[in-house]
């Protein structure tokens, strides 16, 4: 089709004078029809061939992704349920009822629902009823006998039932309703991976406090140390065997330890205001959250099959290939653009000078017939839309590219966190142990005389520091644990999800531009 045309609307209908005008009639409008055809054979070859998805095995992520010793399975659609707290479980029900992100989604949904309606509404006939009633006068002066003109002013009335039928020879229409259908289908992605964000969040949240009071534990931990270890101090300056200056010192570290207890607690109160927030709820709500009982048994595993299952695991996933399948069906409305647009319409009903005369024998009147538009020159615009399809197209498959790209990252770094999580953690065991051993043996020796306070001082240094670190090991587990869950999809499976490889491996649907 010549990109540079214009429309030009030619209504069809039964003429009536001649019987040999329609025969003609006709035959003109195959002529204009064929010619048009001809002309619209446009190549599009400039515009390249169309982008298509990377093939999962292009990735190169089997080593990184291997499947574990232990045989895991995927989690489930209520994956939270087995960390067994009932607090937990009861907070994720909530939320997933009641947060404004899930209203979002929901809303969200019911949009796409609506615009898939919409197009599909243009597969059907349009009928409608009008009717109208105008006050009007007629121009003696307008060639018309004036013995012919009524006179004065009359009622002009109006009443028709009017129909209209598109006739989707290049499946314009039918291509809008696809992608229509495939952005409700993304839609419905986006939602799952909106309450897998929700849950994943609240989990997170609650696996902070979790960390959060073990550090509590390990901050009463130290005050009850640097507590003992100034008593130790005061009975000794009592008997003359430290100085002031050593005991002053004493009090200092206790008193930082007893702030560091007071930030933990506040750090709690924080913790619970983004939970109670998270839910949707106010700040009281997060006043009712107790000490987390989280049950952290199974090992860390990873699935396997998992670089091709995982394509139609994760909802962001899904939802880029059904929107890349979504563009792909808008080239072919815009490459249909280019040719003419037939539409069947009709009216029958009755017409009048005066409401009284609507309804009698001979105010009837109809029309039926076929009216072709045909776009001749627009300056480049119907082109100008296939190239945006075309760029847009493009674009979805790259976004689809990336979201395989992120999900086999989010996968690979959870993996190799918990490989160097579970090595460190057994060293910072044994660093706790020795430091606990080593304090108790300093802590002997000062009281024999035979060590300084500053050897007591930093021994006790020394083992806080290392329960710390091992407190926060060990609720890294969970946050770990979380995180694998949401990199896994959080128990999401497509409807479809045999043809996930496929989608991946296959071009998107035929989106080439063939003139």
């Amino acid at each position: 089709m010549n990109s540079n045309s214009s429309t030009l609307d030619l209504p069809i209908q039964p003429p009536q004078r001649s019987g040999r005008a329609w025969p003609r009639a006709v035959s003109v409008l195959a002529a204009v029809l064929a010619a048009t055809l001809m002309a619209g054979c446009a190549s599009f070859s400039d515009l390249g061939e169309r982008a298509q998805p990377k093939s999962i095995d292009r990735y190169q992520s089997q080593q990184s992704l291997a499947a574990s010793a232990v045989q895991a399975a995927w989690p489930s659609d209520q994956w939270w349920r087995v960390y067994g707290d009932a607090q937990l479980n009861a907070l994720i029900d909530e939320a997933l009822q009641s947060a404004p992100s899930m209203a979002v989604a929901k809303a969200r949904l019911m949009k796409a629902e609506g615009a898939a309606q919409q197009q599909g509404a243009a597969l059907y006939p349009q009928v409608s009823a009008n009717a109208s009633l105008d006050r009007m006068k007629q121009s003696y002066n307008n060639g018309v006998p004036p013995d012919f003109v009524p006179k004065d002013y009359n009622n002009a009335t109006r009443a028709t039932l009017d129909f209209s039928y598109e006739i989707d020879f290049w499946g314009k229409n039918r291509a809008a309703l696809a992608a229509a259908t495939s952005e409700l289908e993304a839609s419905r992605a986006d939602a799952a991976q909106a309450r897998i964000t929700l849950a994943t969040s609240i989990a997170s949240a609650y696996a902070e406090l979790a960390q959060l009071y073990a550090q509590r534990d390990t901050n009463e931990a130290a005050l009850k140390v640097r507590v003992e270890s100034l008593d130790l101090f005061n009975q000794r300056f009592t008997n003359g065997l430290e100085t002031r200056g050593s005991v002053k010192q004493m009090e200092a570290r206790r008193a930082i330890a007893q702030a560091d207890l007071k930030a933990t607690d506040e750090s709690i109160g924080l913790q619970r205001n983004k939970l109670a927030a998270l839910l949707g709820a106010g700040p009281d709500r997060g006043l009712q959250l107790t000490r987390p009982q989280i049950d952290l048994s199974r090992p860390f595993a990873l699935p396997a099959q998992l670089p091709v299952e995982l394509l139609g695991r994760r909802p962001d996933i899904v939802a880029a290939r059904l929107r890349a399948e979504a563009a792909g069906k808008q080239i072919k409305v815009a490459r249909a653009a280019f040719y003419p647009n037939v539409n069947l319409t009709a009216y029958f009903g009755f017409q009048s000078l005066g409401i009284d005369m609507l309804t009698r024998a001979g105010s009837d009147i109809g029309s039926i017939g076929p009216a072709i538009s045909l776009p001749i020159f627009n300056g480049g615009r119907l082109r100008g839309q296939f190239r945006s399809a075309s760029a847009s197209y493009d674009e979805a498959v790259a976004n689809y590219d990336q979201a395989v790209t992120q999900a086999l990252q989010d996968v690979a770094d959870v993996g190799v966190s918990e490989k160097a999580l579970a090595g460190r953690l057994a060293d910072v065991q044994a660093a706790a142990d020795a430091a606990e051993e080593a304090y108790r043996i300093v802590s002997n020796r000062y009281n024999g005389g035979l060590a300084t306070y500053l050897d007591v001082l930093n021994a006790q240094d020394t083992l806080i520091s290392n329960l710390r670190q091992l407190s926060d090991l060990r609720s890294r587990m969970f946050t770990l644990d979380v995180a694998l869950v949401r990199a896994l999809g959080g128990g999401y499976r497509a409807a479809d999800d045999s043809s996930s490889q496929n989608s991946a491996d296959a071009p998107l649907h035929d989106t080439q531009a063939k003139g």
